[in-house]
């Protein structure tokens, strides 16, 4: 009796174990389960944070990763977020084309590892036509040349050599009806266009356009300012802003796209690349110089109120730049990106 009693209690014994063992075994497979699963998603979650960081490098034109895209190099961001490492790479897909960029991201959390790799489509947001190099759409318009200034519709590149495609050219000035050519027409001899010097065709209209760029200006310029700095580059253009008056001189340039609510000068020996824009209630653009050649390559949109005041004295140019328009569509903050393919 005493042995059976025996038995049955180690019988017991040795049952209790074994579920009080399986028991265990479950429930540290279930914390290792839930703990795998948490450094899994901490993993992915730091690999699409670079992706983000990355991008938003580009949409603030962060020149260490903006300078090495446009030399056709790989550009790279290393940080630590959320307890992790991440390691980002950013490159164009087919240089020196801006519009495909192929993207990278590994991250590491713990003993965990996650990469997603990303081809990604950008294209400028819907931007402003031209129809000459001086496009004027107020009517009647005030318009002078006086000096030696001069309105080049053909189609230079951005260091200042004709394209020798003819094809790639524009008209000098476009106006909107025969009243307005009939005023520009008495300075024909200082505008150059291809198929005309000046056109009666009704330039597009920037309106749309104007309140994006104003809200995503990266620099204001304050009215009665004078400016005669360095304002972005080839690589990193910008959006400036002005409400009110100001003056571009000196031996400073702007790269990008400079919206003007008001009037505008330049003189001395400023260049501005890029688009113009100027608009509101009283809009004139006015290069003033007895010395020196204030430019703009690119394009001027002028849209104001009848007698809107366009005006050009001394040596100065406008002269018409596709690469200097394409620049400044491709601002990257004015982009628009579509995933191609997106591997996890």
């Amino acid at each position: 009796m005493g042995r059976l009693a025996l038995v049955i209690v180690l019988g017991l014994s040795l049952t209790v174990g074994i579920v009080g063992y399986n028991l265990n075994r479950s429930k540290t497979g279930l914390i290792e389960n839930v703990s795998g699963f948490d450094k899994y998603t901490n993993a992915r979650n730091i690999a699409h944070t670079g992706v983000n960081m990355i991008l938003r490098r580009l949409d603030r034109n962060d020149t260490s990763i903006i300078g090495p895209l446009t030399r056709s190099q790989t550009a790279w961001l290393y940080t630590n977020v959320m307890s992790g490492l991440c390691t980002v790479s950013v490159k164009l897909s087919t240089p020196p084309a801006l519009d495909t960029i192929d993207l990278v991201s590994k991250s590491k959390y713990i003993d965990s590892a996650y990469t997603m790799k990303l081809r990604l489509f950008r294209a400028p947001v819907p931007f402003p036509g031209v129809n000459a190099a001086v496009n004027l759409s107020s009517s009647p318009i005030g318009f002078n040349m006086n000096g030696n200034p001069s309105i080049d519709g053909r189609n230079w590149d951005m260091n200042g050599f004709l394209n020798p495609v003819r094809t790639t050219d524009t008209n000098g000035v476009a106006v909107v009806s025969a009243a307005e050519s009939l005023t520009v027409a008495p300075y024909g001899s200082n505008i150059t266009g291809d198929p005309k010097k000046i056109t009666t065709q009704t330039p597009p209209d920037p309106g749309p356009y104007i309140p994006q760029y104003i809200a995503a200006a990266d620099i204001k310029f304050p009215d009665g300012s004078s400016n005669n700095g360095i304002y972005g580059s080839a690589a990193a253009p910008v959006i400036g802003y002005v409400d009110g008056n100001a003056k571009f001189a000196g031996n400073g340039s702007f790269y990008g796209i400079l919206v003007v609510h008001g009037s505008i000068e330049f003189n001395g020996t400023f260049d501005m690349y890029g688009l113009v824009i100027a608009y509101g209630d009283e809009s004139t653009i006015a290069f003033s110089t007895s010395a020196g050649t204030p430019a703009i390559w690119g394009a001027v949109i002028e849209t104001g109120p009848p007698n809107s005041n366009f005006t050009m004295k001394g040596t100065a140019d406008v002269r018409f730049s596709k690469e200097a328009l394409h620049m400044a569509q491709f601002i990257n903050k004015l982009q628009a990106y579509r995933v191609l393919r997106w591997y996890e």
